[in-house]
């Protein structure tokens, strides 16, 4: 199987998402993930669809915010997919994007505490239990699922600090790590996780998936990767001096750049070569040397997300995907 698999953006159009998850499946990716950016795509009707369009690819939930359902609904929607899709399924859960949970009146005291009773009430119904307990967030009276999944059902965690890390490694079955992914913060983040695994004895396999931006061209690739940094130097330059960055040589060399430029002067300024440790952007051979590095760096899959927050038109989007299959990163 590929290790190599696509995001749909949650800009794109309900409308068009049969026939968009239906050519990434037939350009032969490995997996699909849907995300669910507020307030946007819905994320689980967004699986479903892909799931119920498409036969044999695999499909993420990428990912939905703990608190913005009821962990006992959020079981019941994750054990219908992955109950009448067997195998196919893999569930997300992250603590969502602060100011997209206080729009909503949802920002909890504690993003971390939250999201454990989240994952352990979810966990503890998919396996069959019945909940009787008042938590310090959501309250259940002998809460049952009467179609808890048969199958596997992984639950994967979309989540960037390394606390957040922490716990993933301790509770889920694998990470998606976010947007702007770079080889330094692979190995960062799976350190994180490894950490959170030790402290739980926790054993078996922990799948690390790395989202990666893309903006694939043949024409004019350095032109493609220039207007993909103007795009993306505000939410790139945000990163500098994060955890995940500061102990890496691409984030130290990012954080020296805004230290010169600014924040605002960062799209015209980036060097091409740098802007491709965290994207994947340019020739072909530039977009398959960025997700080779990101395999070698001990990412177990990478998802190219070729339409960010609208940043293509749809069928701008349909052409990167087709453009973006024939690559064949060198690690795999």
């Amino acid at each position: 199987m590929t290790r190599l698999g696509i995001q749909i953006g949650a800009s794109t159009s309900p409308a068009d998402l049969p026939h968009v998850v239906r050519r990434a499946e037939e350009l032969g990716y490995g997996e699909l993930w849907l995300a669910e950016d507020y307030f946007q795509l819905g994320g689980i009707a967004s699986a479903a669809i892909a799931l119920a369009s498409t036969t044999t690819i695999p499909v993420g939930l990428g990912v939905v915010a703990g608190v913005v359902r009821h962990p006992a609904v959020t079981a019941m929607e994750f054990a219908t997919l992955a109950g009448a899709y067997s195998g196919r399924f893999m569930a997300g859960l992250g603590h969502g994007s602060p100011p997209w949970m206080r729009q909503m009146g949802l920002a909890p005291p504690s993003p971390l505490r939250s999201l454990r009773e989240v994952t352990a009430a979810i966990r503890m119904l998919l396996d069959g239990e019945t909940i009787t307990r008042s938590g310090e967030y959501f309250d259940f009276e002998s809460v049952d699922l009467d179609h808890p999944p048969s199958g596997p059902a992984p639950v994967y965690y979309g989540v960037q600090g390394p606390a957040s890390l922490r716990m993933s490694g301790e509770l889920a079955d694998g990470t998606l790590l976010g947007w702007f992914s770079s080889p330094g913060s692979v190995v960062w983040a799976k350190k994180r996780i490894a950490e959170g695994r030790e402290r739980s004895a926790r054993s078996g396999p922990h799948q690390v998936v790395a989202l990666c931006l893309l903006s694939i061209e043949t024409e004019d690739p350095d032109g493609a990767s220039r207007q993909m940094a103007k795009w993306a130097a505000g939410m790139l330059a945000a990163m500098a001096g994060s955890p995940a960055l500061e102990s890496s040589p691409e984030g130290e060399e990012l954080g020296t750049v805004v230290g010169a430029v600014g924040k605002e002067g960062l799209g015209e300024a980036i060097p091409l070569s740098l802007l491709r440790r965290f994207v994947a952007t340019g020739s072909p051979e530039d977009c398959a040397a960025t997700v080779t590095d990101l395999l070698k760096a001990g990412a177990d899959r990478v998802v190219l997300v070729p339409n960010p927050a609208g940043y293509r038109s749809t069928p701008d989007m349909l052409q990167q995907m087709a453009l973006a299959s024939t690559l064949r990163p060198g690690a795999e």
